[in-house]
């Protein structure tokens, strides 16, 4: 049996009932339809926050009409990019990670206890912003299958080099007791 359908009255100003009639909403025509699904879609929000699973998939909800864009123009135009389609696809996983991150540190009371799962939430960041930049150098030894223009990799790379040489040269560090437990916790990008 179907929920009982509440009437609500909304006051808008015109122009803003004129961005709710110009939104383009899949299976949501009416204003009411509109409203409904932007109410939903508020929730799924806020309640994906707290959960890696639920918060992915709000942050896929969201780059998925821009990602199915971009492969719509490439696929008229016969042209591809790895990168730009990986960068895509590697925002909501990041995003996902950071707010459920941060949830579970909002959860824990005590500055001790905050500061341990900041320090993992950070962990977790930094394991994807690493995974990604080994991704992007990788598509960087053969650029033309890669992206559209080779430039768009091969132009920091001296940079990123000099860096990697400096850093080279430096002592390595022993991670922290603190670091050895959060190492190595997170999926690769």
């Amino acid at each position: 049996m179907p929920d009982k359908m509440t009437p609500l009255s909304v006051r808008m100003s015109a122009d803003d009932m004129a961005m709710l009639s110009a939104l383009n909403i899949p299976d949501a025509v009416t204003p009411s339809e509109k409203i409904r699904y932007l109410v939903r879609a508020a929730h799924r929000q806020q309640k994906g926050r707290g959960d890696y699973a639920q918060a992915l998939r709000v942050e896929e909800e969201r780059i998925t009409p821009l990602l199915h864009r971009v492969r719509a123009l490439e696929s008229s135009h016969l042209i591809h990019s790895e990168l730009l389609v990986h960068l895509l696809g590697w925002l909501p996983d990041m995003m996902a990670t950071a707010l459920s991150s941060l949830a579970e540190s909002e959860k824990e009371s005590g500055v001790e206890k905050a500061s341990d799962n900041l320090a993992k939430m950070e962990a977790a960041v930094a394991e994807r912003v690493f995974g990604l930049m080994l991704t992007i150098l990788q598509y960087s030894l053969t650029p033309k299958t890669h992206c559209y223009r080779e430039e768009t990799v091969t132009q920091r790379l001296p940079e990123i080099l000099e860096v990697a040489r400096l850093l080279e040269g430096r002592p390595a560090k022993e991670p922290s007791k603190s670091q050895k437990t959060v190492q190595g916790k997170g999926r690769k990008s």
